[in-house]
């Protein structure tokens, strides 16, 4: 499964809040979304999750909770569908990560990124109000940031440079409004990136651990772009809490563990816990045309608000989540690895 296998003993009990309250989320189907669900049906929630696609094929992330949540088809473009999906879930806590999400993509998908990451977060917050509901999460990015001096802090001006980025920072605008405006209970978040079991083999830790697993060539630009990477499990524990801590609204936090690390020593830090089983040949491949060069957080209001910090080194995420892909590729296929499955 997506969800990590392993339940935390040492949460922070603040968490347990959750327990029997009713919690909605909305991408739930997706790599936080489906650990953040693991980790509520954990807790003891009624979990309710949203999903786009249902009828045809359960959302393989989720299957193993398939008797513990309750599944609702519907998209964010759909009004009425969000309506019925909030009246039949009343729910108390919303984490909204659904989301168009593909940043290179983006740019011949525009409609697509204002309508659902827009327009579907403000039908999403219309279908909500007057419900009773006590904390909406809405999940940002640290792409928001785009281009500018780093460290990123909650209180830069942001300089998105995608249609993905554009289109989160305008979703989060009519959040900060919605708080200020209409005392609505909104939190807003923006994680840095993540990693993980269950992540799609586009990103780059799933794709170097596979390669590397099956001995393939690995080809890579030369990885000068920096970046801080944090493990799901991690982002999870900080998701629970912006749904629990008192006194968040109108807050926007980030949340990640501002550790900066270029590709190139992420890359060469894989293959080493690996046993450097291949090469990495820096340089094979042309730099994007547009780069944020260097991106990480600044932390501290998430860890003065929330006592919220990374547990993992990365050196200990990147073991677990090698092992979860090396026993990924002994099965005869897996939606996680497509084109890498045993015998191919």
């Amino acid at each position: 499964m997506a969800a990590s296998d392993e339940v935390t003993g040492d949460r922070d009990p603040r968490i347990d809040q959750l327990a029997g309250r009713r919690v909605l989320v909305t991408g739930g189907s997706g790599f936080i979304g489906s650990h953040l669900t693991a980790a509520l049906v954990d807790v003891g929630a009624e979990t309710h999750v949203l999903s786009s696609a249902v009828s045809s094929v359960y959302p393989h992330r989720l299957t193993a909770l398939r008797s513990a949540i309750t599944l609702h088809e519907g998209n964010l473009t759909d009004r009425t569908a969000l309506r019925a999906v909030v009246r039949d879930a009343r729910p108390e806590v919303v984490y909204h990560l659904g989301a168009y999400t593909h940043v290179g993509k983006s740019w011949s998908r525009i409609d697509e990124c204002i309508q659902t990451n827009v327009q579907g977060t403000v039908n999403l917050l219309e279908a909500l109000d007057g419900t009773g509901y006590t904390r909406f999460v809405n999940t940002g990015t640290s792409e928001i940031y785009g281009a500018i001096d780093i460290p990123f802090h909650e209180d830069d001006r942001p300089a998105p440079v995608s249609p993905y980025a554009v289109s989160k920072h305008a979703a989060e605008e009519f959040c900060r409004l919605g708080s200020t405006a209409r005392g609505w209970p909104i939190v807003r978040v923006r994680p840095f990136n993540a990693y993980g079991p269950g992540q799609s083999p586009d990103r780059i830790i799933p794709e170097v651990i596979v390669r590397a697993l099956r001995g393939d060539r690995l080809q890579l630009t030369q990885g000068r772009q920096t970046r801080e990477f944090n493990h799901v499990d991690d982002l999870v524990e900080g998701f629970l809490l912006l749904g629990v801590v008192e006194g968040l609204e109108g807050q926007l936090c980030n949340l990640g563990c501002g550790q900066e690390v270029s590709i190139q020593q992420l890359v060469r830090t894989i293959l080493a816990v690996m046993g450097d089983p291949v090469e990495a040949e820096f340089g094979a491949l042309p730099d994007r045309p547009i780069e944020i060069w260097r991106m990480y957080c600044d932390a501290t209001r998430a860890q003065d608000l929330l006592g919220w910090r990374p547990r993992l080194t990365l050196e200990e995420g990147l073991a677990r989540t090698i092992d979860w892909y090396r026993s990924e590729l002994e099965l005869p296929t897996s939606p996680f690895v497509p084109g890498f499955a045993r015998g191919t």
